[in-house]
C-alpha cells in the first residue's frame, strides 16, 4: 500500500510539472502568449469606442490633441490591467469555494483524523487520492493566477504602443470614414492576425492620415516681409501680388457658409522668371506653408494616389504636398497653405489620355463648389487649401480659345504674367543671395573648404555675364554661377587621388567615397 502511494504522487507531480517544461521548451514566451491574448481582448472589445468620449472642441487645437492623447494613455494603460483582472475572476470562482471547504475541513480535523484512523486501506486509499487531486487542482490553477495577477502589475507593453497613443491623441479630428479605415482595418486586423506587414501597413498609413490639416491657423498681412520679397520683381508685378495676398486674407476671415466664387491665379511667365519663388515668399509673408504640386508627366493615380492594397501603392502628389511640411504624425497641420500647381498649362498641349484625365480631374478640383478628392490610399475626403495658385509658361487663355469647356474655366483666372528680371535685379540676387548660399554650402564640404569664399576674380566674372544675360530668368544665372564655382573649387582641390583598394579613395588625407 505504502508503495501504491508513492506511486499516484510521484504520477501527480509528473502530470503537473510536464506542461511546464515543455513550455520551456517552445519558442513562444509567457510574455509574447501575454500580448497576443491582450491584442484578442482589445480587438474584440472595440478599444477605440472608449475614446469617445466629449470632445473639446472649444479649446485650443493643441490642448484637444493633448487631451487625446492623455485619455488614450488612460485607456491603454487601463485595459492591460483590465485583462488580467478579467482572466483573473474564472480562478477566484474557484478559489473562494476552495478554501471555503478547506477551512470547514480544518475546524473538524479531529473528527476527520478519527475517520481516517479506524476507516479501512481502501476508504484511506480514495481519501488520499481525492485531497491529492484537490491540491493538485490548486497548485494546477495558482500558476496561471499567478501570472495574470504579474502581468496585471507589471503589464508587457505592445510593439505599436507609440501609434495607439499617436491615433488616440488626433482620432477625434478625423472623419468617421477614417476612423473606420484605421480601427477596423488597420489596428484591429492587426491584432487579430499579428504580422510585419500589416503593422508596415498601420504605421504607413498612420504617417500620412495623421498629418493632415486639423484647423486653420491665424494668418497674418505682414506688408513690410512682403515688399522685401518681392522688391525685385515689377512694380506693377509686386503691386499685384500684395492685392492678391491681401484679398486671400480677408476671404478667409469671411463667413464659409457664404457660397462664392474663388478661383486661383495663374502666375504666367518663362522658366526661372520667379514664379515659384514668388509663391515661396507670398505663403511666408502670410505665416502659412507653401504645398508644391508638379503636373509635368503625371497621371491621375500619380496625383491622387493609390489603394494601399496595390501594387507600388503611392499617396499621391497632392497628399504628399500638403503634409509635406510636417516632420512626423506628432506635427499638427493646418489647412489654409498655398497649393501651388506647376506645369499647369502642360495639361492644355498635351494630346495624350493621360494628360487628358488629369486635365479633367483638376477641372473638377478647381470647382469652388468642390475643393476636396477622395484619397484611394487614406479611403478619405482629402481638403485642399483655400489659396490655390496655377504656373506655366504658357498662356491658357490663348491655348483653350478652341475648346468651350477649357474656356470656361481660363476665363475665370486672372492672371500675373512674369517678365523676368533686370540687370540691377540679377545683381542683387547673384551676389546677396545666390553666391552666399553656394560658400556656405561648399564650407560644408569638409575642412579643406571651411574657409572657402569665392574670389575677387570670380565676382567680377559673375558680373561681366550678367550684363550680357539675354535670360529674363535666373537659369542661366545660376548655371554660370554654378560652374564658376566649380572652376576655383578645382583649383584649391589636390590634383591627384590615391586608391585605398577598397572602392574608397583619399583625398587630402581624408576618406571619399568613389565617385564623389
Amino acid at each position: 500500500m505504502k508503495q501504491f502511494r508513492q506511486f499516484c504522487i510521484s504520477f501527480l507531480v509528473s502530470f503537473i510539472l510536464c506542461p511546464i517544461a515543455l513550455a520551456d521548451e517552445t519558442a513562444v514566451t509567457p510574455d509574447k502568449l501575454h500580448i497576443s491574448y491582450v491584442r484578442q481582448y482589445m480587438a474584440n472589445n472595440r478599444f477605440f469606442d472608449r475614446l469617445n468620449a466629449p470632445g473639446y472642441g472649444g479649446q485650443p487645437i493643441e490642448a484637444q490633441v493633448r487631451a487625446g492623447w492623455a485619455e488614450a494613455k488612460r485607456q491603454y494603460n487601463w485595459v492591460l490591467k483590465e485583462y488580467s483582472l478579467y482572466e483573473s475572476l474564472p480562478y477566484l470562482a474557484f478559489y473562494v469555494p476552495a478554501f471555503a471547504i478547506g477551512g470547514t475541513a480544518l475546524s473538524y480535523k479531529g473528527a476527520i483524523y478519527q475517520f481516517v484512523r479506524t476507516s479501512s486501506d481502501f476508504t484511506n486509499l480514495l481519501a488520499i487520492v481525492s485531497f491529492t487531486m484537490v491540491g493538485s487542482l490548486i497548485v494546477a490553477t495558482s500558476i496561471p493566477f499567478t501570472m495574470n495577477v504579474y502581468y496585471g502589475i507589471f503589464a508587457p507593453k505592445l510593439a505599436e504602443e507609440n501609434l495607439i497613443l499617436a491615433y488616440g491623441a488626433k482620432k477625434a479630428l478625423l472623419d468617421k470614414r477614417t476612423q473606420h479605415y484605421i480601427e477596423d482595418e488597420l489596428f484591429y486586423s492587426f491584432w487579430r492576425s499579428p504580422g510585419g506587414e500589416a503593422l508596415n501597413r498601420l504605421q504607413k498609413i498612420l504617417d500620412k492620415a495623421l498629418r493632415l490639416p486639423f484647423y486653420s491657423k491665424a494668418l497674418v498681412y505682414d506688408e513690410e516681409k512682403i515688399e522685401e520679397a518681392l522688391q525685385d520683381y515689377p512694380t506693377h508685378v509686386g503691386e499685384r501680388l500684395k492685392r492678391f495676398v491681401h484679398s486671400e486674407l480677408i476671404y478667409q476671415q469671411t463667413d464659409s457658409s457664404i457660397h462664392d466664387s474663388h478661383y486661383p491665379i495663374y502666375f504666367l511667365g518663362a522658366p526661372g522668371t520667379g514664379k515659384t519663388y514668388a509663391a515661396k515668399q507670398l505663403a511666408e509673408a502670410m505665416g502659412t506653408n507653401l504645398a508644391i504640386v508638379n503636373l509635368d508627366g503625371a497621371s491621375i493615380d500619380d496625383i491622387v494616389g493609390t489603394p494601399f492594397e496595390s501594387a507600388n501603392a503611392r499617396a499621391g502628389r497632392i497628399l504628399d504636398a500638403i503634409v509635406a511640411r510636417t516632420d512626423s504624425s506628432q506635427d499638427i497641420n493646418h489647412h489654409n497653405q498655398v497649393l501651388l500647381i506647376d506645369e499647369f498649362d502642360r495639361l492644355f498641349i498635351s494630346g495624350n489620355e493621360k494628360s487628358k484625365d488629369v486635365l479633367s480631374f483638376m477641372l473638377k478640383l478647381l470647382d469652388p463648389s468642390n475643393r476636396s478628392y477622395y484619397s484611394p490610399y487614406l479611403k478619405t475626403e482629402v481638403r485642399l487649401p483655400e489659396t490655390i495658385i496655377l504656373a506655366g509658361n504658357r498662356d491658357i487663355h490663348e491655348l483653350s480659345t478652341h475648346d468651350p469647356e477649357l474656356e470656361a474655366i481660363a476665363s475665370r483666372l486672372d492672371k500675373v504674367v512674369f517678365d523676368g528680371f533686370d540687370t540691377r535685379a540679377k545683381q542683387r540676387i547673384a551676389f546677396e543671395t545666390m553666391i552666399p548660399n553656394k560658400e556656405r554650402r561648399y564650407q560644408s564640404a569638409g575642412k579643406l573648404f571651411a574657409d572657402f569664399t569665392l574670389p575677387q576674380s570670380g565676382h567680377d566674372m559673375i558680373h561681366d555675364f550678367i550684363e550680357t544675360d539675354q535670360d529674363p530668368g535666373l537659369r542661366s544665372l545660376e548655371k554660370y554661377i554654378s560652374q564658376v564655382f566649380e572652376r576655383f573649387a578645382h583649383d584649391l582641390a589636390p590634383k591627384s587621388r590615391i586608391s585605398s583598394g577598397n572602392k574608397a579613395e583619399q583625398w587630402n588625407g581624408e576618406p571619399v567615397l568613389a565617385g564623389g
